[in-house]
């Protein structure tokens, strides 16, 4: 008999328990970060500006390999000629122009490929579109009012950005660090 009282709480306790009629609400999925695709006509501007300084520095780059292989060809001794006098013309002047440029030309391309990268990590098509970032951050508009004059120096600047600053903090009732 205790069996037997003891099978419908076994079977109980074997059912599933009943789902509920309105299942709770699921999280909203989360939102991704929409970008434009690579291969939009705007990336592809962005990379080709990328490409121009890459290439330039390809090219700069072989061109100064090729100006010091000849300039070692020029100054290395024959097989059978001495050492001690080397026959070469040498004019500081025109070794210090010829350096001067292929330093020049090979940082120039750098920058290109600096820019052209920079431009397309930060989704920078233009220059315009640069110019508003950049005046955004700095707050630009702030310091430039309207009818306010044109600060002519840095130092004009800068003590014109604390001065904003410090309006901004004592408007939002923050305590002034001690300087």
């Amino acid at each position: 008999m205790e069996a037997l009282q003891k099978l419908p709480i076994i079977r109980m306790m074997s059912r599933s328990p009943a789902s509920p009629v309105n299942p709770p609400p699921r999280p909203p999925p989360e939102t991704a970060y929409e970008s434009t695709p690579v291969t939009s006509p705007r990336s592809l501007r962005q990379l080709s500006i990328l490409a121009l300084g890459a290439t330039c520095f390809l090219a700069s780059t072989a061109i100064t390999r090729r100006a010091v292989y000849r300039r070692h060809l020029r100054v290395k001794p024959k097989f059978w000629e001495p050492n001690t006098n080397p026959h070469e013309h040498f004019s500081p002047f025109h070794d210090a122009i010829q350096a001067l440029n292929l330093a020049s030309m090979n940082i120039f391309s750098l920058a290109i490929t600096g820019v052209g990268g920079t431009m397309w990590a930060f989704d920078i098509s233009g220059l315009k579109e640069a110019q508003v970032a950049l005046r955004g951050r700095l707050n630009y508009e702030t310091i430039y009012r309207g009818g306010e004059a044109v600060p002519e120096s840095l130092g004009d600047l800068l003590k014109a950005s604390r001065e904003i600053a410090e309006k901004e903090e004592d408007e939002n009732g923050k305590p002034e660090t001690p300087r």
